[in-house]
């Protein structure tokens, strides 16, 4: 049965040192252990003259404030006013109004510079990784700041592109945009920063959608070596390709529940028309279904169509399978956004959100290298409030003894083991930089 007690309850205060956030020094020490501290202190234009916080102060408590649920930067403050993590983590965490003053001295040679780091971070997890899946998409955070425009959701707001690598679930960097961008710009240009940052030798496959249906876009890919699958915009001409396909050519699918026929074509990009990259012909995979509602002037037949420059191993259905797995991207864009707060932004100036964007990366990658490297297989797959619920929000006492910090932690803890070796594996000379 459970009791009912709150009448007999009796609160008070303590001076005894108790953390709510045990399990955030973890994640503190795996910053400085992977030179991510030492990265934001480099990052050049944001000093005052009088220097009480260092950048890392500054962005690492937003960072951890996102990690353990916060949403704002007023909430940095239940981590500030936590005695026992400032004797742990935090000795002088920056208030809230310093830090939307801090957001707001960032200009766009310091969003490069912090993209960087976020670059940085998220290649700490490609180790090993010969191929790698690069998802490019965008999404819509709905804000009523008066400068936020109204995006193609026909909501006010921003509109920042990202790109996810899929294998090690990190974030190699992201534009952010107002929201009445076109859905196509900045597209090659992320592609071409993320170039630079991957390492020699990796190959590439660029995934993303019709917004990417461009010459210049699938040109770089072309000329750089990059196997795509993009998705085609049903105009005019891919249209007659369609049409143009022979009956016997299509094949039928069953999947689960879903049936569909699937056929292969080729098409030129361009062709007939101002086709100045002189691209050549690529793979086009269909898909048609027929609806299952028929509507007033809506056709019954529905095309979904995809290009691609794999190559011919590639058999059609395992085409359209990899480019269906986009799904996990914007799975990840959820839990950026729900997870990690960014569906809110704390600022009323467009650089000061994008700052605070990048941090929101920053956590997000930092949350993922812990996982990779310090917890168990089984727990690689838990969104981050799993993580809080089991690992970081855990309740501690801390004491000084004998010139040692002493975190006790509660003896029915059910994953002290996993906390343990947790520890330990931050320190790994492996993620040593």
């Amino acid at each position: 049965m459970i009791a009912q007690n709150l009448h007999r309850l009796k609160v008070e205060k303590t001076n005894i040192r108790t953390t709510s956030f045990a399990g955030l020094p973890l994640l503190s020490e795996l910053a400085h252990h992977t030179g991510l501290i030492k990265n934001l202190d480099a990052i050049p234009g944001l000093w005052q003259r009088q220097i009480q916080y260092t950048t890392s102060d500054y962005i690492m408590g937003l960072a951890m404030t996102l990690i353990a649920g916060g949403e704002g930067l007023d909430d940095t403050r239940i981590l500030r006013e936590d005695l026992g993590l400032g004797q742990l983590v935090f000795s002088n965490l920056p208030a809230a109004n310093s830090q939307g003053d801090f957001l707001r001295r960032f200009d766009h040679r310091g969003l490069h510079h912090l993209g960087k780091v976020v670059g940085k971070q998220a290649l700490l997890n490609c180790a090993g990784h010969r191929t790698l899946t690069l998802d490019i998409d965008s999404t819509v955070i709905e804000s009523h700041k008066e400068a936020a425009k109204m995006s193609y959701q026909k909501v006010p707001g921003y509109n920042p592109v990202l790109a996810w690598l899929a294998e090690p679930d990190v974030f190699l960097g992201g534009i952010f945009r107002d929201g009445n961008a076109s859905p196509q710009c900045n597209l090659t240009s992320l592609l071409r920063y993320c170039d630079k940052m991957l390492p020699q030798g990796i190959d590439l496959r660029v995934r993303t959608d019709s917004a990417a249906y461009r010459l210049d876009f699938m040109d770089y890919c072309h000329r750089h070596g990059h196997s795509f699958t993009i998705t085609a915009d049903l105009d005019c001409a891919v249209r007659e390709v369609i049409e143009n396909i022979p009956d016997k050519a299509w094949q039928l699918i069953v999947n689960g529940d879903e049936t569909f026929l699937l056929a292969e074509t080729i098409h030129v990009p361009g062709a007939g028309g101002n086709n100045a990259y002189g691209l050549p012909a690529f793979r086009l995979v269909v898909k048609r279904w027929l609806s299952g509602q028929l509507e007033l002037f809506e056709p019954a037949l529905k095309y979904h169509a995809v290009i691609t420059n794999f190559e011919e191993s590639w058999t059609t259905e395992q085409v359209l399978n990899h480019h269906n797995n986009r799904g996990a991207a914007e799975k990840a864009i959820g839990e950026l956004k729900n997870g990690y707060g960014l569906d809110r932004l704390p600022c009323g100036e467009l650089l000061a959100n994008a700052a605070f964007f990048q941090i929101g990366l920053i956590a997000y990658n930092l949350v993922q290298t812990f996982k990779r490297f310090a917890l168990p297989e089984g727990w690689k797959k838990f969104c981050i409030k799993n993580l809080r619920f089991r690992l970081l929000c855990q309740a501690a006492i801390i004491v000084r003894h004998a010139r040692r910090i002493i975190m006790k932690l509660s003896d029915t803890f059910p994953f002290y083991e996993v906390f343990e070796n947790a520890r330990w594996a931050v320190l790994s000379p492996v993620l040593a930089t």
